[in-house]
């Protein structure tokens, strides 16, 4: 266990430094099979289980999409590090266009937002909660980051289109979010769509396309790692006898009994 924590923190490392799509997809790679691995630890648990391989398919399929993005990136500008790229992109040019698309979709995978955010509320609710405190902050903010430096360093900011595009994502990210996690009746649940919502309101940094955006992105970042590890170590200070407590009827009368937590 702590091996694999210890892997995917080194590899967020790598992500957040790279400069090179090949560092960046070793990096996303290195980060998401120990999470992979970690999701589904629990293996007594049929809902550890699960979780593990939906993530799995689900993370393999946006790998695929993002590996191809690169490519057809490289193919259009001759270049994997963000310096040669910045001077060869050219957003009206077809193959590049479609190669920058495709690595948004691979990265909105990894940052859980709409429309490819499905599969973090079965995950966060099937995964131990320790986990799930580990994955929603680390994983998010180190996606956050590698796709902020590439979309910098990389596009120049990407241009209009790609600032429409990262609008609508973001407005229905936070819209589909909030909403779902109105009904929810499990905690786990219920924070993995605050998480879908979080995500929308972090890529408003990257609509503004300025360095307060960028400042502001980072603040909210850290801002948002504290909050969320307390609310899940609520979760966790709750576990009764290795049985995760995350209904919300289980929180009644909590402030009577446990006013701290």
């Amino acid at each position: 266990y702590s091996a694999l924590l210890l892997l995917a923190t080194s590899a967020m490392t790598l992500l957040v430094s790279a400069v090179d799509l090949v560092a960046v997809f070793l990096g996303i790679e290195l980060l998401s099979i120990p999470i992979y691995l970690l999701a589904g630890f629990d293996r007594r648990k049929l809902r550890s289980n699960e979780a593990a391989l939906k993530y799995f398919l689900v993370g393999s399929f946006a790998s695929a999409i993002l590996l191809y993005g690169m490519a057809l990136l490289y193919g259009a500008t001759g270049a994997t590090d963000f310096g040669a790229i910045r001077r060869a992109f050219v957003p009206s040019q077809t193959l590049a266009a479609l190669g920058l698309a495709l690595i948004v979709v691979g990265f909105t995978f990894k940052i859980s937002a709409v429309p490819f955010h499905q599969w973090t509320p079965d995950v966060y609710e099937g995964a131990p909660t320790s986990v799930t405190a580990f994955m929603s902050v680390t994983v998010k903010v180190a996606a956050f980051a590698g796709l902020m430096r590439m979309v910098v360093f990389a596009f120049q900011g990407g241009g209009p289109a790609l600032t429409d595009v990262l609008w609508w994502v973001a407005a229905l990210t936070m819209v589909v979010g909030n909403v779902m996690a109105v009904i929810q009746e499990n905690v786990k649940r219920l924070l993995a769509y605050s998480s879908v919502a979080h995500a929308g309101y972090l890529l408003m940094g990257l609509v503004a396309g300025t360095q307060a955006g960028s400042s502001a992105m980072l603040f909210y970042l850290l801002a948002y790692l504290f909050t969320n590890l307390r609310a899940f170590a609520v979760i966790i200070a709750l576990t009764n006898r290795g049985q995760d407590v995350d209904r919300l009827e289980d929180f009644a009368g909590l402030a009577r009994s446990r006013p701290a937590l």
